[in-house]
């Protein structure tokens, strides 16, 4: 390989990495009349099978009422179906695995079969977000489908539990 080529690709490697920059999601904060407010953390992320999975951390204080803490999941429509109301399984680290509970009731169903929350509330104590932890979501016909997330989106989600509670 001649010089000039070697240098030519060593710029253009040089180049995209100077150019290309990590993706960071951004917790948002909106105000929703009457009198509601929402922090957001909005990511896509893939399961073991590489199938992309929209995570929605999100925390919503409405009036003086204590706040909501949610995680909202949604697959591919006709792809995917959460079966109702079953927890998430959250496999935390080897000796620590919590089961979070479904918002969505027998009576209540789901805005979209594809779409699955569950209410953070009762575990906020337990979490940790030094590692990663495997999410177990309850899907039909017991699909077994499994996202691993990775210590700076929990770490982000930890911010908007953490700094929002002024």
């Amino acid at each position: 390989m001649s010089k000039k080529v070697f240098k030519l690709i060593f710029f253009l490697g040089l180049m995209c990495l100077l150019l290309i920059q990590p993706a960071y999601a951004v917790i948002r904060e909106s105000k929703i009349p009457p009198n509601t407010l929402l922090y957001k953390s909005i990511q896509t992320w893939r399961d073991q099978s590489k199938n992309p999975w929209q995570l929605i951390f999100f925390k919503e204080i409405k009036g003086d009422n204590q706040p909501t803490i949610n995680l909202r999941l949604v697959g591919f429509p006709d792809l995917f179906e959460f079966e109702q109301p079953q927890p998430l399984i959250i496999n935390i680290r080897d000796d620590l695995t919590i089961k979070v509970p479904d918002v969505f009731t027998s009576d209540q169903e789901a805005f979209s079969p594809n779409m699955g929350q569950y209410n953070f509330n009762s575990i906020i104590d337990k979490l940790e977000s030094n590692n990663f932890w495997i999410l177990e979501l309850p899907l039909k016909d017991n699909d077994s489908i499994m996202i691993k997330v990775p210590y700076f989106i929990l770490e982000e989600w930890e911010k908007i539990i953490v700094e929002t509670e002024e």
